[in-house]
């Protein structure tokens, strides 16, 4: 696990390169490596999780005449090590790292295909640059034109991006209007003008000869669809179980301890009961809520005794909450609706303990578990209710918005609707709401976060499967075929958290939020929300106060979160302050 950095085609002895690789320290305090050719520089930072004692990145292949700079962790790296190897390539360390420049070696571009993992990377290949994203966008990659000089830049956070003196953040008014309508901005757009993400399942070729050339971003993985309507539910359970132990075996694979978040719900509560099996030691357990009276909290409290496991349960104070907030601001890197609050303060105390921990992120999506999954209408509705905001601001939702918005529609029939839900859910929701900023927040505490649910083997599997495995309506039940695996798999002792209601992560600080929002509605004037240039894009003074905080730490002072002080100072200024015109 790292944060990788580079500068294609500018002029410099490689000292952007330290610079914004120093930027992303947090993502790896292990070290940090470098290197230069010509007018291309990569680096990264390490944290150390496989082959402790192997060296800094960048990692070069046996004539040093390709390296690679790598984030995430490859699943499958021991058995493509053992093909390479076979075909006479040779490696100085036992890390996945060094399995992609070998692989790249033999089969170049393509070489992406092979990969089962969570992965960014950039093969540097003379002056030719590969860079590659995971199928699903566990892991992020901004990437960056600097019209002036023509170079180019790619980071695995926007704020390395913004180490570049001659890119001047601005506000991506496209982005906030799809944000508005949507909750997220959607395909390869940022909140900052400029600044583009390489979407999941894509990679792209970066040179720099005579002149710098930057190729389209080209679609390697595409998901598959092709249920089998006539699957009988017990096989389709068994294969299941089986695909998710093993995701869970590989997941665990490390050279240090590896933890699991417990949120009191069934996915991770599935998770933890594959794990146990895997180890021959008590397990870390971590999980938080705002008051020790919380459903979620004494769920998760009763998973644990259930596994044997060593648990960690973390109470939240208001004093954490708003203290953590500018920094998870700058960790997101976009105005943020603050429910990551609770989790980047669990990162931190998990950071205390463990390296690397297992979450149940992607489960929802994958196995259909929000409300909306039974309501057609919902998402129609809430969407419908944000349209008539941009439309006073003069601003719309782009081609892409529209077209989602479109694919959301009821019209067609439950079971169409359902299938076109799990395609939308699964692409711009899944990596914008919540595996860039899983990722951003357990980085930021360095803590790898891995995902099981989102192997591929599952992922696969689940998309053979019928529909009525995953949603019955004439139950109103969602995420089916998980109860039934857990009841059966796991027994009687599991009834409660399979009927019960999970609240949600959010949830775990919904009290602090609540007191922070009387605090924003009592101090912001009244007039707040009406007379700012952008006022009508939120719903209340709180989240317009998070954008305000947000544009000043990233547009006006890069990043720099110290600049902006606490979110109390921050919001006692605001309340005395004449409302932004212009962004």
């Amino acid at each position: 696990m790292c944060g990788i950095a580079g500068a294609i085609g500018t002029r410099d002895d490689g000292h952007l390169i330290r610079v914004m690789t120093a930027r992303l320290r947090h993502r790896g305090p292990d070290g940090a490596g470098h290197f230069s050719r010509d007018r291309c520089h990569v680096g990264a930072t390490r944290l150390s999780i496989l082959d402790l004692a192997a060296g800094l990145q960048p990692v070069f292949n046996e004539t040093g005449r390709i390296c690679v700079v790598f984030n995430g962790e490859i699943y499958n790296h021991r058995e493509l090590r053992a093909e390479l190897r076979s075909l006479g390539h040779a490696f100085r360390t036992e890390t996945d790292t060094e399995v992609v420049v070998h692989l790249y070696e033999e089969w170049g571009d393509d070489c992406v295909r092979r990969l089962d993992g969570m992965f960014a990377f950039a093969v540097l290949d003379e002056a030719r640059v590969l860079l590659a994203r995971d199928r699903l966008g566990i892991k992020p990659l901004y990437l960056c034109r600097l019209p002036a000089e023509g170079g180019f830049l790619f980071a695995s956070e926007i704020k390395a991006l913004l180490c570049h003196p001659g890119f001047s953040p601005r506000l991506d008014m496209q982005a906030l209007a799809d944000a508005t309508a949507l909750g997220h901005p959607v395909e390869d757009r940022t909140y900052f003008e400029g600044v583009r993400t390489l979407p999941p399942g894509h990679s792209m070729v970066v040179s720099c000869e005579d002149r710098l050339q930057i190729g389209q971003a080209r679609r390697y993985h595409t998901p598959q669809i092709d249920r089998d309507e006539n699957a009988s539910l017990r096989d389709v359970e068994d294969r299941l179980a089986t695909a998710l132990d093993r995701a869970v075996q590989t997941h665990m694979a490390a050279d240090v301890e590896v933890g699991l978040t417990l949120s009191g719900g069934l996915d991770s509560s599935l998770l933890a009961l594959f794990a146990a099996g895997h180890t021959d030691r008590p397990i870390s357990t971590f999980s938080i809520a705002d008051h020790p009276s919380h459903p979620d909290w004494i769920q998760a409290a009763a998973i644990a005794r259930m596994v044997g496991s060593h648990h960690h349960g973390i109470l939240m104070t208001f004093d954490d909450f708003v203290g953590v907030i500018p920094d998870l601001i700058a960790a997101e890197e976009q105005p943020s609706s603050l429910f990551g609050a609770p989790f980047l303060w669990l990162c931190r105390k998990i950071a205390e303990q463990v390296r690397v921990c297992l979450h149940g992120e992607g489960a929802d999506e994958l196995f259909g578990g929000y409300t909306y999954y039974l309501e057609p209408e919902s998402r129609q509705s809430t969407i419908r209710a944000r349209l008539p905001r941009l439309k006073q601001l003069g601003m719309a939702p782009s081609d892409a918005a529209i077209a989602i918005m479109h694919r959301l529609s009821p019209d067609g029939g439950f079971s169409d609707f359902l299938e076109r839900l799990f395609k939308v859910e699964m692409a711009d929701p899944l990596e914008r709401q919540h595996l860039v900023p899983v990722d951003k927040c357990a980085m930021s505490a360095s803590v790898e976060m891995r995902v099981p649910y989102l192997d591929t083997g599952v992922v696969d599997l689940v998309g053979r499967m019928p529909l009525r495995f995953l949603v019955r309506s004439d139950l109103h039940v969602r995420k089916y075929i998980l109860r039934t695996l857990a009841l059966r798999r796991f027994g009687p002792e599991m009834i409660d958290t399979v009927l019960r209601s999970k609240f949600g992560a959010p949830a775990a600080g919904l009290v602090l939020l609540d007191r922070f929002d009387q605090i924003c509605e009592q101090k912001l004037p009244g007039s707040y929300v009406a007379r700012h240039a952008l006022g009508g894009c939120f719903r209340s003074k709180r989240e317009l106060l998070m954008f305000d905080m947000f544009h000043e730490i990233f547009m006006k002072h890069r990043g720099d979160t110290t600049a902006v002080g606490n979110v109390l100072e921050f919001l006692e200024e605001r309340s005395h302050a004449a409302p932004e015109l212009a962004y």
